[in-house]
């Protein structure tokens, strides 16, 4: 199934959301985020995994939305983001600030790890509700390596920041409410870094970074949908001036009894299955399983480079099955089911023409 740019689905699901804030819902199960990025960064990173809590209440809670959907709904106010100059180098270590609808927001970042790592703000104070960051940097300090492109941008809502290359002035940020943002680079820690904190209601759209002269390259995030009142958010791959990169197309993969969604756009790609989420940059060539170790029977996520079109898996029995991929931006994508009895002994992948590619011995998996 192939959807057009979302639009549909995001009108739809934030109708949806506004009604499901106003009912008695059960908590949701959580999963933990498989992150396979270039970036890795050991701190909290989770997906709140929703559908089976929204299953097991919807026969009770549909009569109700379909009633407030009914209902006139009220424009909102989008709200007002404003970002403060610091100058070149931090103070306290604090590399962005601002206000929302006039109350502050900052970002500072120290080396310490610790329970006050977040952002937080005291209900009736000054400052917006969670907008007093503290960002923790010291394992990205150590372990420093290039990042591709002219920034890395790494989200932990509501705060968005990282570090920046030596030729970048400036940095625009294109928010979903159309309104673009200034953002100049802060030295901190003999690093220098941009930043920003979002409310829930404002997502980025595109980020431009320039040197002094001109446009060096600009990044399309992958924005997952609502969930608990935030999104994922995903700066994956930086493009060239006027390159708008592959086109936005989501679509279903199905094996192993489970279905998973293909994202695909200017970010690269982003496979969403039960419990895991696995971002691609428009960079990376994955050449056989995403996941899926342990025993038998196994379900495994599978991707490789493009021209691949379909994989065949020689089993125990004599017999041979035929998976068409799926095809994204640059890659293509297969859920692999590695049965216990007929075992998986050989899998091959071809692209056009019946040409192999490549293939493995044995049941696919990590």
């Amino acid at each position: 199934m192939t959807l057009d740019d979302g639009r549909q689905a995001d009108y739809v699901r934030g109708r949806l959301g506004g009604a499901l804030a106003e009912l008695p819902a059960p908590p949701a199960p959580v999963a933990v985020v498989i992150r396979k990025g270039k970036v890795m960064r050991a701190r909290r990173r989770v997906v709140v995994v929703a559908a089976v809590a929204l299953a097991a209440v919807a026969a009770a809670i549909v009569p109700g939305i379909v009633h407030q959907l009914s209902r006139p709904q009220p424009a909102a106010k989008p709200p007002r983001i404003t970002v403060t100059a610091l100058g070149q180098r931090a103070v306290n270590n604090v590399i962005a600030a601002g206000t929302i609808n006039g109350k502050r927001w900052q970002i500072q970042l120290t080396k310490k790890r610790g329970n006050n790592v977040g952002c937080r703000s005291q209900r009736g104070s000054d400052w917006a509700p969670g907008s007093n960051c503290i960002e923790t940097v010291g394992w990205e300090l150590k372990h420093w390596h290039t990042y591709r492109g002219p920034a890395a941008i790494w989200t932990y809502s509501p705060a968005i920041f990282g570090p920046v290359e030596p030729d970048v002035a400036r940095v625009t940020m294109r928010l979903s409410d159309g309104v673009v943002l200034n953002i100049r680079p802060v030295e901190a820690f003999g690093r220098r870094w941009i930043g920003i904190v979002l409310p829930g209601a404002l997502v980025p759209a595109k980020v431009v970074a320039y040197s002094r002269h001109a446009e060096i390259a600009h990044s399309v995030p992958y924005v997952g949908p609502y969930i608990a009142e935030s999104r994922d958010i995903e700066f994956l791959s930086w493009l060239p001036p006027g390159d708008n990169g592959p086109a936005r197309m989501t679509k279903t993969i199905s094996g192993g009894g489970t279905l998973w969604v293909l994202h695909t756009g200017p970010w690269g790609n982003v496979l969403v299955g039960p419990g895991m989420m696995t971002p691609l940059s428009l960079g990376e060539h994955p050449n056989g399983a995403l996941a899926g170790g342990g025993g038998l029977p196994r379900t495994v996520p599978m991707a490789f480079s493009w021209p691949a079109s379909y994989m065949k898996l020689a089993m125990s029995d004599g017999s041979t099955r035929t998976v068409r991929l799926v095809q994204g931006a640059g890659l293509a994508f297969a859920i692999i089911r590695a049965p216990r009895n007929p075992r998986i002994l050989r899998w091959d992948v071809y692209g056009p023409g019946g040409r192999r590619l490549t293939g493995g011995t044995g049941a696919p998996g990590r």
